[in-house]
Formats: C-alpha cells, sequence, structure tokens
C-alpha cells in the first residue's frame, strides 16, 4: 500500500497535538480576555465562552461530513488547519490591535474599549 502507514500517522499526530495546544491556550484565557482588554461584564463573556466552545465542539461534524464526501481525509485535515492557522493569527492581529491603542475615544483613559471593528475582527477570528 502506499498511503497510510507512519508516515501519516505522524502527521495526524502532529497536527492533532497543535490544535489541541491551541485549543486549551485559548479555552483558558478566553473569559479574562473578554471581561479585559474587551471590557464584556462576567455574565455576557459567560455566554460567549460556551457558544465559542459549543460551536468548536459540533464543527468535527461538518469535517468528517467535508472528508467523506468532498476532500478526504487528508486534504481535509490540511485545509482545516490553514483555516486553524489563519483564525490564530487574526486572534493575534486583533489583541495587537487593542495593544497597540486602536480603541474608541474615551473621556477616562481606564475605561476605553476597543472599535466595532476589532471586536468584529475578534469574533471571526475565532
Amino acid at each position: 500500500s502506499s498511503t497510510g502507514g507512519w508516515r501519516s500517522a505522524w502527521f495526524i499526530i502532529g497536527v492533532e497535538v497543535g490544535e489541541r495546544f491551541a485549543y486549551f491556550g485559548i479555552a483558558c484565557n478566553l473569559i479574562t480576555y473578554l471581561t479585559g482588554p474587551l471590557g464584556q461584564s462576567t455574565a455576557t463573556a459567560a455566554v460567549n465562552v460556551n457558544t465559542w466552545s459549543g460551536t468548536a465542539s459540533i464543527l468535527p461534524i461538518l469535517g468528517a461530513s467535508v472528508a467523506d464526501a468532498y476532500l478526504g481525509r487528508y486534504r481535509t485535515i490540511l485545509v482545516a488547519s490553514l483555516i486553524y492557522i489563519l483564525g490564530l493569527g487574526l486572534l493575534t492581529l486583533s489583541a495587537s490591535l487593542i495593544i497597540i491603542g486602536l480603541a474608541e475615544e474615551s473621556n477616562d483613559a481606564n475605561s476605553a474599549k476597543p472599535s466595532y471593528w476589532v471586536n468584529i475582527l475578534f469574533f471571526c477570528s475565532l
């Protein structure tokens, strides 16, 4: 057989380990980020975290359907990994925009909130 074997197994294992590190890194820090720099209330942040977690948990069903019907398992893993990396890059960009000071004007420097577009970028990248 010319497919499968340890070469393919290492590819899948490596992708999965990287994905788990990224997922749990985001999951552990998301509530703090939403209530801190994004200025959401704890209740709103909890709703957003649960929505993200539920969506991330249900999306593998869509990925399985795409893999079985259209792309195959390796192309699906590759495409999903590229989308994941794009999302992580956009998360980093949205956090960087907040850090460098792209926030709405406010009378009090401590209460400045991120602009509408930075919030859109953040939630789309999730």
